[in-house]
């Protein structure tokens, strides 16, 4: 982003009047509230975050103890390139460190202990898988890879990735890393696939030791979500917890659609909250840890697989049968059976055996490895194990770990039952046989507890789907009603990313109040010819070429002329020389 760029923007007129209502205290509500307290300069007291769970954070939560087990559902990733995930914390206070920003701890922690994985993908239990020493595709999926890049999303609508690829390409080293570490199936969208491709490519050369992944100094809750939350109440916005939006009365008139009220349920019932059009209202459209359920080491996941009742799911799909601007709710949560899968979180008290046995096999220090892919594995597990202290209150005696199976339906192979039907010390029992450590495996689980998470929406977002399927961040018309969140359209960027939460957030904000400032554009590294360059030797196993020689040999087989002149046509137009960005 250009320091020309980074302003203060003017005052809107009458904002001291206006009131904002945001649905979802998760990274993007959060993020909203931010953006409109100290950007768009509302009073905070204007701003009111609703949420249904008693606790802000939505789907980035870590909690617990050392004696009762500690819990967090996900792992996310994160790198340098997610500008307004850092714009927004290089707002945030830091709670440990007067004078410093979370963005400035973020950072360095990341200097002190950068990720390099040394044991990135496993096989026979324990042992390191070869992929440095193979291609990453074979030769019969670069030409459809390279096609897939340069194809415009209108000719890829509701295409799934296995209705693009050949049998062989989900056999490839380049599938195994892409689809493990961001959770992808071969019957999900190949457009989402595309954008991570084009997203990311920067990472490309890289991936197989996820060098340029960054990590926080604790958990995501402890060191984003927390002081974001009490730097907001400083500032004075309002948190209504336990508190859920049921519905939303709407009015049209030509082309436009204005929010008139809202109808809330809370522990003291049903009540009403009437709208004018100067009162804004963002909605969280989707939760990916929607209706999850937990297990431990004697219980299995209960799942709740209740279509009549799915939080902010609901919500949508009631705004979505009012106008199709909205988008279809449908394409991404009617098949929670294919959209599920179970993570599992570990604490180790008085055992430091086992991480001391990862750290020996890996050659990585605790917390710098990234995730290890467990290639043989019927249930596609896959595990990180955390730095220490993960969480601000873990004492020395304890260690945790956090890992997950994606393909919970298949039965494991040395638990001889489907992984979504496995109590918590079942699935451990399975978890370390793959990992080389069955053999301790009573003296471990005396020493463990593990919370399991059921989480029947965690893909959703990646189902196959049509433009249009998803909402913009301001859906046309709408006067004062903007959409956050992983169910939301943005151009050129990917969900399931905390960034996605966040750019939201700053479109829906910036453009409901018409800030004369620029939302902070997708990083451009697809169209640095040094990452195209590296990620190309990458892909295809090349250790030199001249740019010339790789247009002769690649693209009359891989593209048409007229589709050469389509991507040149779909490079952006500089955006360094401009007088302003306010339009009328």
């Amino acid at each position: 982003m250009l320091f020309y760029d980074q302003v203060d923007a003017a005052i809107p007129d009458g904002i001291e009047r206006k009131t904002a209502h945001i649905i979802g205290g998760g990274i993007g509500g959060l993020a909203a509230a931010a953006f409109l307290a100290t950007d768009a300069h509302m009073p905070a007291g204007n701003i009111t975050v609703y949420d249904d769970l008693p606790v802000l954070g939505g789907s980035m939560d870590g909690t617990g103890d050392a004696s009762a087990g500690y819990v967090c559902r996900g792992e996310r990733e994160l790198e340098a390139h997610m500008e307004c995930l850092w714009y927004l914390c290089g707002k945030v206070p830091s709670l440990k460190r007067p004078g410093r920003t979370v963005l400035d701890e973020t950072r360095e922690v990341n200097c002190l202990e950068p990720i390099s994985s040394h044991w990135r993908i496993i096989e026979k239990q324990g042992q390191k898988a070869d992929h440095e020493s193979q291609p990453m595709l074979p030769k019969d999926c670069a030409a459809p890879f390279l096609r897939l890049l340069v194809t415009p999303e209108a000719e890829l609508q509701d295409m799934s990735i296995r209705d693009w690829f050949p049998p062989s390409f989900f056999d490839s080293i380049f599938w195994l890393m892409f689809s493990r570490i961001l959770s992808f199936d071969d019957y999900h969208s190949v457009i989402e696939m595309r954008r991570y491709e084009l997203r990311f490519m920067h990472l490309t050369e890289v991936m197989p030791r996820l060098e340029g992944i960054l990590h926080t100094e604790y958990n995501e809750f402890d060191s984003i979500i927390r002081p974001l939350i009490v730097w907001l109440q400083g500032l004075g916005v309002r948190f209504a917890l336990g508190t859920r939006v049921v519905d939303m009365a709407l009015e049209s008139e030509g082309e436009k659609t204005t929010v008139t009220g809202l109808t809330i349920q809370s522990g003291e019932g049903r009540s009403e909250i009437n709208l004018t059009p100067d009162d804004l209202v963002f909605f969280t459209n989707g939760s990916l840890t929607q209706n999850t359920t937990y297990g431990d080491n004697g219980t299995a996941v209960p799942w709740n697989l209740d279509s009549h009742d799915r939080g902010v799911f609901t919500l949508w799909e009631k705004l979505a049968a009012l106008d199709p601007k909205f988008g279809h709710p449908e394409k991404f949560i009617s098949w929670p059976e294919k959209t599920r899968w179970i993570s599992f979180f570990v604490t180790l008290v008085d055992y430091p055996d086992f991480v001391d046995y990862i750290e020996k096999v890996s050659g990585d220090k605790r917390g710098t490895g990234g995730g290890v892919t467990v290639k043989d594995s019927g249930w596609d597990l896959g595990f990180i194990i955390h730095s220490k202290p993960f969480f601000p209150n873990q004492p020395d005696n304890a260690d945790v770990f956090w890992a997950y199976g994606l393909r919970g339906n298949n039965v494991g192979n040395y638990v001889k039952k489907p992984m979504m039907e496995c109590t918590g010390n079942e699935i451990l029992t399975e978890f370390l046989y793959h990992v080389g450590y069955g053999d301790h495996s009573e003296e471990f689980l005396a020493h463990a507890k593990v919370s399991l998470a059921g989480m029947p929406y965690i893909t959703s977002q990646f189902m196959p789907r049509a433009i249009g399927d998803r909402p913009r961040a301001i859906p046309d018309g709408c006067v004062n009603l903007g959409f956050l969140g992983q169910f939301v359209e943005v151009d050129d960027d990917c969900v399931f990313t905390v960034e996605t939460s966040v750019r939201t957030a700053m479109e829906a904000v910036y453009g409901l109040l018409r800030l004369d400032k620029p939302v902070i554009p997708v990083s451009p590294t697809r169209f640095d010819i040094r990452h195209l360059a590296a990620s190309a030797k990458a892909i295809l196993e090349v250790e030199t070429f001249h740019l010339m020689d790789l247009l002769k040999l690649l693209l009359p087989a891989v593209v048409h002329p007229h589709e050469v002149v389509e991507l040149v046509n779909q490079i952006p137009t500089p955006t360094d020389i401009r007088p302003g960005t306010y339009r009328q």
